[in-house]
């Protein structure tokens, strides 16, 4: 494996590479572009198939001339040789460690060359940065089928300010393929590896047949609700007929007598409401209230519709019968009157944790045929459905025991179809690896209850299941996410409820009596009032989760680690930092300082430090006077800034700028400001 890192050498290049530029020379001399592409795709794509590969790689097998003359890369042999490689040769940890340790150095090379340097084509990293990918899950593979311990996998795509995605050029592709701007984003979000994400971008693009014109990466049009403009929606071929509603008097009475309503239609196409008290068995209906099976002035729907979920709640593989009971918001809670509707939204829970079955309606899973896909297509529809962007549905599926997704030939239980995959087949298969990270994610985001987290107290384990199951999903009406928020982490529901809708995220923040020192440093939007300035507005959005969550080492505390105290005044906490002297605030108010550039700063004991102001803490929260006394809050202490190191984002420690109201028992009061960036440097900087 020596042979791969002295390439440069033995070819007369030279590359020289911190964090800020890569350079290539050979022979001492700067050379064009192209050469220098050459060069790169010859060392990081065939040399290291070379070097790991051995005497089972021939070039040509990864080399394919189209019509035109055009020879491009192809990979269709590398999965029958990594077949080879994993079962015949048989390696060692020792050698797998040597593996795994080459393969980490080969991609922090790359990202550096690809945030360095330019090589005229995007897809030339694209390709390394696959191949990088397919022979670290070979190797990670491997080590599960040698009772090994799993290394940790290093992605590729970082999703940080101001450092390029090597992904970006697939997004781009997707977008000219008719992609919704706010699928692209979700996609952007969540998947780290360029292979997953060019996977999805050979897929049809979800909801093609909408006008997706309006739509940005904050939202989806087609997705929204507005009661002035809602249409109920008919059965396919259907255009007019009645609607049928529920028979409100049986269920407020079953509300108030503490069950839940249940509906059956009869062969007269009647609706009976039934008591859940006197059932054995039903399925609660999970669909997209965007898709028209809700109803905002009554609990009504079409005729046809309602036939349509009857006949197909009949059909679930484990409940056929003539007579089949089921639960369907749109009827099961009253639109009014609002004490009503309230007494049954305290009951949210109830539907789906004890259904047999829930089954979700998603238009875009309907107008495919499971039988045409592969298993790892079957996990990529569902995770692009129109279901898995709202909020509302993220309970549904995660309450219940059993969840169906409606295809246009039948149900399928995605979860059980994960259970099932054939685990016996040899471990680097390409299927395997793609479906596996796949629905492992899907199975993450729907159905990962919040519990207990290995070396993390249960409030920061909650918090963080929470927002990442949360930050790629919407909600119409923005209020009812504290709705959703204390039903999926088991909090009482009616503390929301009985409070005015705009107060319900105040509420939900106020129930905490810790949380992780970490959210001082969120970046999230955060709630406009007194005491809780700390406390996300969201848990939505597109934040990642150290950007919503603060930083990792923080956002993770043991039990017994110090937390943040959660007061009527703000957050409690215990962190490292600096005083600015009351000089220095005066000379800075006095040549009218802005942050706009970097300060250089002194300590008591010699150290010199640069602080970069990198944005306002919260809206408003800049109105700071410059006779205030200043400090900052540092997350850790910042370490020495050091040109040699080739990839680190860890030079500076991220901090907050705040100005101090007063001291008093030794505690200070603080007003936040600014996130700030903090890194030592070195004598003679």
């Amino acid at each position: 494996m020596g042979s791969w890192y002295t390439y440069p050498q033995r070819h007369g290049w030279q590359v020289n590479q911190n964090k800020n530029k890569t350079v290539l020379l050979r022979n001492g001399e700067k050379r064009p572009t192209a050469e220098n592409a050459a060069f790169v795709q010859s060392w990081l794509y065939f040399e290291l198939l070379r070097v790991v590969l051995g005497d089972l790689l021939d070039v040509d097998q990864f080399t394919r001339k189209e019509a035109d003359g055009t020879v491009v890369i192809s990979t269709e042999n590398l999965e029958t040789l990594l077949g080879k490689w994993s079962v015949d040769l048989g390696y060692e940890k020792k050698e797998l460690d040597e593996f795994y340790k080459l393969l980490i150095e080969h991609r922090t090379i790359g990202l550096l060359m690809s945030m360095t340097m330019e090589l005229g084509d995007s897809s030339i990293m694209l390709s390394i940065a696959a191949l990088n990918e397919r022979l670290m899950a070979a190797v990670m593979d491997l080590h599960v089928h040698l009772g090994l311990e799993t290394p940790v996998n290093q992605a590729w795509r970082l999703r940080q300010k101001d450092i390029p995605d090597v992904g970006q050029p697939i997004l781009d592709l997707m977008q000219t393929r008719g992609w919704c701007p706010y699928d692209l984003r979700r996609l952007d979000t969540e998947i780290k590896d360029v292979s997953i994400l060019y996977y999805y971008s050979n897929l049809k693009a979800p909801r093609l047949s909408k006008d997706h014109n309006g739509c940005s990466k904050a939202r989806c049009v087609t997705m929204l609700t507005n009661p002035a403009t809602y249409k109920l929606s008919h059965r396919s071929g259907c255009y007019a007929c009645p609607l049928l509603s529920a028979n409100l008097t049986d269920i407020e009475r079953i509300l108030r007598n503490d069950s839940i309503p249940l509906i059956s239609l009869e062969k007269d196409t009647k609706i009976t409401v039934h008591d859940l008290d006197n059932i054995s068995g039903f399925v609660a209906i999970s669909h997209v209230w965007a898709e028209g099976a809700g109803n905002v002035d009554g609990n009504a729907l079409q005729t046809c519709l309602l036939e349509d979920i009857s006949e197909l709640v009949k059909k679930l593989p484990e409940d056929k019968q003539d007579q089949t009971y089921f639960w369907i918001d749109t009827l099961c809670v009253p639109v009014r009157p609002p004490e009503m509707q309230t007494l049954a939204l305290n009951k949210m829970r109830v539907p789906y944790e004890k259904a047999k079955h829930v089954l979700v309606l998603d238009s875009h899973l309907r107008s495919l045929n499971s039988k045409n896909l592969s298993t790892t297509e079957l996990f990529a529809q569902v995770s692009c459905s129109s279901w898995m962007r709202r909020l509302w549905t993220l309970q549904e599926g995660r309450l219940a025991e059993n969840v169906w997704f409606q295809f246009a030939n039948e149900a399928v239980n995605v979860k059980t179809v994960f259970t099932n995959l054939n685990r016996r087949l040899v471990p680097t298969r390409v299927d395997r690896w793609l479906g596996t990270s796949i629905a492992l994610d899907l199975c993450f985001q729907i159905w990962y209850r919040v519990g207990k987290v290995p070396n993390t107290s249960p409030v920061a384990a909650s918090l963080s299941l929470t927002s990442h199951s949360l930050r790629t999903r919407s909600v119409s009406v923005p209020t009812d996410e504290a709705l959703c928020l204390v039903n999926i982490m088991d909090m009482d529901l009616t503390r929301v409820t009985t409070v005015a809708p705009k107060k319900r995220m105040e509420v939900f923040w106020r129930t905490f009596e810790k949380v992780p020192k970490s959210f001082l440093f969120s970046k999230a939007s955060k709630l406009p009032v007194e005491g809780i300035y700390w406390a996300p507005s969201s848990f939505m959005g597109f934040l990642s989760e150290k950007e919503w969550l603060g930083p990792q080492d923080l956002s993770s505390p043991r039990e017994d680690d110090p937390h943040a105290i959660v007061t009527s005044a703000g957050l409690q906490l215990a962190l490292p930092g600096f005083i600015f002297h009351q000089d220095l605030v005066g000379r800075m108010k006095q040549f009218d300082f802005t942050w706009n550039f970097p300060l250089t700063v002194q300590d008591t004991d010699g150290k010199w430090y640069s602080m970069r102001v990198d944005e306002l803490w919260r809206q408003g929260s800049d109105n700071f006077g410059g006779s205030q006394q200043l400090a900052v809050i540092l997350a850790r202490e910042p370490e020495m800034f050091d040109s040699s190191k080739k990839f680190s984002f860890q030079d500076f420690a991220v901090g907050v700028l705040v100005s101090i109201d007063k001291t008093e028992d030794g505690i200070m009061h603080v007003t936040a400001h600014y996130h700030v960036a903090v890194e030592v440097l070195g004598e003679g900087f």
